[in-house]
């Protein structure tokens, strides 16, 4: 038996991409996100710091670790990040980065 891992690593940046583009339930994208803090877990979170269009009030918001999982397919589907359906999807802390990690069995 074969096994395939593949790690994607969201840096800081790329982070800010995520939210941007892909809908989280209470975040609304036309806010300016300020911070993003990885939080080592297990399992890891992240702490969004946001400011209001035009330097208004600042809001600070924290997204578990199964709000980025769904967020992180979302945004592989929508860049056409081939991600196996069947596969083990795991999230873990990366210094300031999420690595997403992809574990398939072939054959």
């Amino acid at each position: 038996m074969i096994t395939e891992i593949r790690h994607i690593i969201f840096s800081n940046d790329e982070l800010k991409l995520v939210f941007q583009s892909v809908p989280l339930e209470g975040f609304d994208p036309a806010r300016r996100i300020t911070r993003i803090q990885v939080v080592e877990g297990p399992p890891p979170s992240i702490r969004i710091q946001t400011e209001a269009p035009g330097g208004g009030a600042r809001a600070e918001l924290e997204v578990e670790s199964y709000q980025l999982a769904r967020l992180m397919v979302a945004y592989c589907r929508d860049k056409k990040i081939p991600l196996p359906k069947d596969a083990l999807k795991t999230i873990h802390a990366q210094g300031d980065a999420l690595c997403f990690s992809i574990m398939s069995t072939l054959g």
